[in-house]
């Protein structure tokens, strides 16, 4: 599968420096009702890319899904908000690029595509306006190669997107930024959040002030206060980060993971999240979007089916669908209490039982986590960031593996005959995996036969430690 994002780019028509540019758009906020706020009460949020010497400012939201109407509408709301011209992009499954120029007046002016756009609209293929897009040409720039970029087929449409971006002053990098790649210590990143300017209205009834409109609970804090107090006595503590992560330590080297993430494109709906991770995997970061961890993280549903629960109460959910939806605080305490509930029933019993290095094999076979083993030539150090293989260094393991292997085979055998999966597919896969095995072996027998690559292997190993533990210590 390719790439899915949606992001918008602000033209900087003042250019206004950073601190300037900021302070207008919370200026501009406010004249709209909205006053900036702590994480846990905002109701819109918004994160900025800046880069040097560029002429765009690039705004995406968590909000924003693949293709989503929300990004759109906001493209032409901030255009008019502020009073220059924005451009929302839309990146389809690496395929194609569609870009809509909105225009001070928060209106659609022009739309063209990149790449491979016949697929998606036939023939009737939008192309640009050159009147509209020259006068954003940078210097040394010219139509011509403006107009060859957009009608060029490259393998992945962001290579063609990223070409396109300096020719009209913008950021290759950050032209395709989209919410998964924001990162909290990245200083060109700007983290804003905001709530309505005034959250109920008052009046006098017979002398007393009477609120007509509750204050909003946000899921953000919902979660934060009932989640957080639930698990805080079974030893779960909030990241210090923006974002929502309860996790606690086992041996000082496990980490349990919870979270929700929103679903793509909906303010109403959420997924909770639970995980499991170590600190000799590549990398812990609990500073970028949840949805960046969402490769390693299973919702609930995962957990119930897995474990190939009976119960009318998850069935009755689960078979239905995987998100919590609210429509109002009551519902929205309603859905976390359900999913807290489902979370301390099909997740924790989990959980628990991972308190050794030898369960959490166990847990990433049976979770599909990545635990593979990279040699030397493979470029062992620019693996996967999630990559837990170096815990059979870790533990020592000279095993053939089996145990784990015919674990999750047979889970995978029981799950199918449950669900009616294809018996002879899953045959194939077992194949495969049994084959991903032996490599695995191959390899880690490798690095212990060879001195030098077990001794850098060691080593890297402490490395990762060290890093993870400072990192962990500044969160927790």
């Amino acid at each position: 599968m390719g790439n899915f994002f949606t992001s918008t780019q602000i033209y900087n028509n003042e250019k206004l420096g950073r601190e300037e540019f900021i302070e207008n758009f919370c200026s501009k906020m406010a004249e709209e009702g909205y006053i900036p706020c702590d994480d846990d009460e905002s109701e819109l949020s918004y994160i900025l890319k800046f880069a040097d010497n560029c002429n765009w400012v690039t705004i995406t939201s968590e909000s924003y899904g693949q293709g989503n109407a929300e990004s759109k509408k906001d493209t032409g709301r901030l255009a008019k908000m502020l009073g220059t011209v924005c451009v929302n992009t839309v990146c389809i499954d690496s395929d194609c690029a569609i870009l809509e120029l909105y225009d001070k007046n928060g209106k659609k002016a022009d739309t063209f595509t990149i790449g491979r756009a016949d697929d998606y609209f036939g023939d009737d293929i939008p192309q640009p306006s050159e009147k509209i897009w020259k006068s954003f040409l940078s210097k040394d720039s010219s139509w011509e190669q403006f107009t060859q970029i957009c009608s060029s087929d490259e393998v992945f449409v962001e290579d063609g997107v990223s070409k396109l971006a300096p020719i009209i002053g913008m950021d290759s990098c950050n032209i395709n930024f989209s919410a998964e790649d924001a990162d909290e210590i990245d200083t060109n990143c700007v983290f804003l959040d905001f709530k309505s300017a005034r959250s109920f209205i008052t009046m006098s009834k017979n002398g007393k002030t009477v609120e007509t409109q509750p204050k909003k609970l946000t899921l953000n804090a919902a979660f934060k206060q009932l989640f957080g107090e639930a698990l805080e006595p079974l030893g779960f503590k909030a990241i210090k980060c923006r974002y929502p992560y309860l996790v606690r330590v086992i041996n000082n080297e496990i980490l349990h993971i919870i979270t929700f993430a929103k679903v793509i494109g909906s303010e109403t709906k959420f997924i909770i999240y639970s995980g499991v991770a170590t600190i000799y995997r590549n990398e812990i970061n609990f500073d970028q979007s949840i949805l960046f961890n969402t490769n390693w993280l299973s919702d609930t549903k995962k957990y119930w089916m897995k474990n190939l629960y009976e119960d009318p109460d998850g069935k009755s959910f689960f078979e239905k669908q995987s998100y919590y939806s609210f429509d109002d605080n009551e519902t929205l305490l309603s859905a976390l209490e359900l999913a807290l509930r489902h979370l301390k029933k099909y997740v924790l019993p989990v959980l628990d039982s991972v308190n050794s290095l030898k369960e959490c094999i166990k847990y990433f076979w049976c979770y599909n986590s990545n635990l593979r083993i990279y040699s030397f030539d493979e470029d062992f150090h620019n693996e996967d960031k999630n990559n837990e293989g170096l815990l059979y260094f870790v533990i020592d393991d000279h095993s053939d593996m089996m145990n784990e292997f015919a674990y999750w085979s047979d889970l995978e055998k029981k799950y199918a005959v449950k669900y009616g999966s294809n018996l002879n597919s899953l045959e194939n896969y077992i194949d495969t995996i049994n084959d991903f095995r032996i490599q695995q072996i191959q390899k880690r027998d490798k690095i212990y036969n060879n001195a030098s690559d077990y001794e850098k292997t060691m080593e890297e190993i402490k490395n990762r430690m060290k890093k993870n533990n400072e990192y962990l210590a500044s969160k927790i």
